[in-house]
This record gives structure tokens, C-alpha cells and sequence, in this order.
């Protein structure tokens, strides 16, 4: 069994793709990095991401394990780029793994991708009987 973070958010498009380009990306989101040599990869796995609906983005597929996604974003832009030198992303992807306090975003800004982590604000409560954490968020009337 390995470790699993859950993925909300999209990345966009920074400009339009044409359907050469689609069917290109199509060919990369998906595949698992080791059946891929010539990629030049260490210890990357499956490219978890997905076109979204309306083909304006990518976003997380929903597997159930998900490695290093930052690295896998760097990954897909430097194959399309190779082939398609303007093609860029823009966005970010909210993170939060198994452990409550394992939140994160990945944002990506001119083709720049950056992890930067989440800090939780509010007082830690743990339940005495499940041992579950969650936040008692502080309110405004209480900081007066």
C-alpha cells in the first residue's frame, strides 16, 4: 500500500491547442514513465492527469496513487514544448494528502512550477476517540 493525495484544480492552457496537439498530449497523460526510456525519467511513475471536459486544461485523473505530480507537470511541459515550443500551462492544483496536515498547492506560472505548502491556521483539535484531527478555526469576534 503506498501513500494517497487527492488533487482539486485545473491547469489551463495558455493558448488554444489545435487537434494535432491534443492527439500529441493524449499520447503522454496516462502513460507510466518507466515504459517511456526516452523520456529521460528517474523514478517516475504514471502521469496522472487528464484533459478536462472542455479541453482548455489538464487536471488530476483520480488515481489512486499519485507521486511527485510537480515533476510530472514539468514533465509534460518539456515533451510538448519539444514538439510545440509555445505551448504552456497556467493554474494550480490544490494537494492534501493522507496526513491532516500534508496540504499543499502546485502553481504553475509561466510554465514555472512551483510547490508551495499550506499553512493551517487555527487551533489543532484531536478527537480523544478516533484520534481524527481537524481545525477549530478562529473567528473574528474571538481575536478582538
Amino acid at each position: 500500500m503506498g501513500y494517497h493525495t487527492a488533487f482539486r484544480g485545473e491547469l489551463k492552457f495558455t493558448k488554444e491547442l489545435l487537434a494535432s496537439q491534443i492527439a500529441y498530449l493524449q499520447t503522454i497523460l496516462g502513460e507510466d514513465c518507466r515504459d517511456h526510456p526516452e523520456w529521460n525519467t528517474r523514478n517516475l511513475y504514471c502521469i496522472d492527469l487528464e484533459l478536462n471536459v472542455d479541453y482548455s486544461g489538464i487536471g488530476w485523473d483520480e488515481s489512486e496513487k499519485t507521486y511527485d505530480m510537480d515533476l510530472l507537470v514539468e514533465l509534460v511541459i518539456r515533451l510538448m514544448q519539444e514538439r510545440y515550443p509555445d505551448f504552456g500551462l497556467e493554474g494550480k492544483l490544490s494537494a492534501s494528502g493522507e496526513e491532516f496536515d500534508d496540504r499543499w498547492e502546485l502553481v504553475v506560472e509561466n510554465n514555472m512550477v512551483e510547490r508551495r505548502e499550506v499553512v493551517i491556521e487555527g487551533t489543532v483539535i484531536e478527537c480523544p476517540n478516533c484520534e481524527s484531527k481537524f481545525v477549530l478555526a478562529t473567528t473574528e469576534k474571538e481575536e478582538e
